[in-house]
């Protein structure tokens, strides 16, 4: 059996702040690889105006020094609205007797239940929520605290369903701000790993 977190989002650009959870994550809870998983088109956002090739070789760049990273391009190649229940039931389907672990930052939290059958996403995968430092949750809905665990063992004696919240290294680094910063011309140095800020600096990204 092996343990398999996905991370799933826009990457426009990949940042810093992405590689610090995704590390933090595959550590703390044990993790035998990390997928990231670049949407083509989020149903809460417009679609990347940069070319899923540029965002899929960012990524392979910004991971290539991390263990236990991988690129997951499935999302890419369905045509429609990203929708992770899909991915979920694919990757399920492949993997039978490994466990999946749904990463999900703040921001996507709070949208959660707005999610294409969210209710059905527990019924593949474990979901942990990415906390910043200091961060006080709120109550939890009762739903949600039948399903929270805060011990890794407890995590993992279960196939799925359980939720989970994992802080994870403060960064204030977000695509959307980074990329203004490109267009103003002003340095992303401390955004970015140094492999992506080339790339975007070869290829005129985000002009």
């Amino acid at each position: 059996m092996r343990h398999i977190g996905l991370f799933g989002g826009t990457f426009n650009p990949i940042h810093r702040g992405h590689l610090l959870a995704a590390d933090a994550v595959r550590t703390q809870l044990q993790l035998d690889e990390i997928r990231f998983l670049p949407a083509a088109c989020s149903p809460f956002k417009t679609r990347p105006e940069v070319n899923d090739a540029h965002r899929v070789e960012m990524l392979e760049l910004a991971i290539k020094d991390h263990s236990g990273l991988k690129v997951d391009t499935r999302e890419l190649q369905r045509p429609g609205p990203s929708y992770t229940i899909d991915t979920l039931v694919d990757i399920a389907r492949e993997h039978p007797k490994d466990r999946l672990y749904l990463l999900i930052g703040m921001d996507a939290w709070h949208q959660f239940e707005d999610w294409q059958r969210w209710q059905e996403i527990v019924k593949f995968s474990h979901l942990v929520v990415l906390s910043r430092p200091g961060f006080s949750f709120s109550e939890l809905p009762e739903y949600w605290q039948k399903r929270q665990v805060n011990d890794v063992g407890d995590l993992k004696t279960a196939s799925a369903g359980k939720l989970i919240i994992v802080t994870v290294p403060a960064c204030d680094a977000a695509s959307n701000t980074i990329r203004e910063r490109i267009r103003q011309g002003r340095d992303t140095e401390i955004d970015l790993p140094e492999s992506t800020r080339q790339y975007i600096e070869r290829h005129r990204l985000y002009r």
